[in-house]
């Protein structure tokens, strides 16, 4: 049903869809058809840009067989609810593109470990990003940039070991980059550019050798500095620092007195007072 003009809510009784199913996990087959009055169960429940209103029905947690629910890019409000945290067979979750609010809550993720890709951008969800994240060993993409996720970033964030993509950008997330992270071997892209985060990038960060794109403010930058002692580095806006990684022992190793600091650095001349835009 996606990619219509479906308005309205998405009605409760979805979640009775399965009652007459079989009580085998894998439903009915082509070669063990359905006894009469007995239904498939459904994988897969799609309704993806349209103009749906309202809130998430609780009762879609009743969907245990479901491995794909996407509900991108409508009107949905009100808050994620701990029901879809039942769909333990779920390897896709699109709640992306709505107006979400509050904070993801305690236990979501407990025992969804077969979640391949968690894609929650572009909504207005708070809060933290849930430590049980840590759980999700299957997982290749989550994207929740583009919220307002606040706190500090979870240690068991290194815990999603087969994550390729993560991206927490245009949040407001504090604290520092988790040490954890350097335990991502295989992360292609990191995206922590524009939150309120402090303090350097983890050592570990050298351990990312699969690591294509990085993307950091420039007060994690530090080993910069260091490497290019008491000089001026253009400041770019987001940028891609994956040579930091590369060279993040070379980097370290350097030492430099009375370095400027991350303003003085990356400023343009003009606003640092060293140039004279009149002259």
């Amino acid at each position: 049903m996606a990619h219509n003009s479906l308005s309205g809510g998405l009605p409760t009784e979805l979640g009775q869809l399965n009652d007459l199913g079989p009580p085998s996990p894998g439903g009915c087959g082509i070669d063990d058809p359905c006894p009469l009055g007995v239904q498939l169960k459904m994988n897969d429940f799609n309704v993806g840009h349209n103009e749906i209103t309202g809130t998430i029905p609780t009762e879609l947690g009743a969907l245990t067989h479901l491995r794909i629910l996407d509900l991108t890019n409508n009107n949905l409000t009100g808050s994620v609810p701990l029901e879809l945290g039942e769909l333990t067979a779920l390897q896709v979750l699109y709640l992306r593109e709505n107006s979400l609010g509050g904070s993801l809550p305690d236990g979501l993720f407990e025992n969804m470990t077969e979640l391949r890709y968690v894609l929650l951008q572009e909504n207005s969800l708070e809060g933290a990003v849930p430590p049980e994240v840590g759980r999700l060993k299957k997982v290749n993409n989550v994207y929740m940039y583009a919220n307002r996720l606040s706190s500090v970033l979870p240690e068991e964030i290194g815990e999603m070991t087969n994550a390729r993509e993560i991206k927490l950008q245009d949040n407001y997330i504090s604290g520092t980059i988790p040490g954890s992270i350097g335990k991502l071997f295989n992360l292609r892209h990191l995206d922590l550019y524009n939150n309120r985060m402090t303090g350097d990038v983890p050592p570990g960060i050298a351990n990312l050798t699969n690591l294509k794109e990085l993307y950091i403010q420039n007060i994690h930058l530090t080993p910069v500095r260091q490497r290019y002692c008491r000089m001026r580095i253009p400041n770019v806006g987001k940028y891609n620092w994956r040579i930091m990684r590369e060279e993040f022992r070379h980097y370290t190793s350097v030492m430099c007195n009375d370095m400027h600091d991350t303003e003085f650095t990356f400023n343009n001349l003009q606003t640092s007072g060293s140039f004279d835009a009149a002259a």
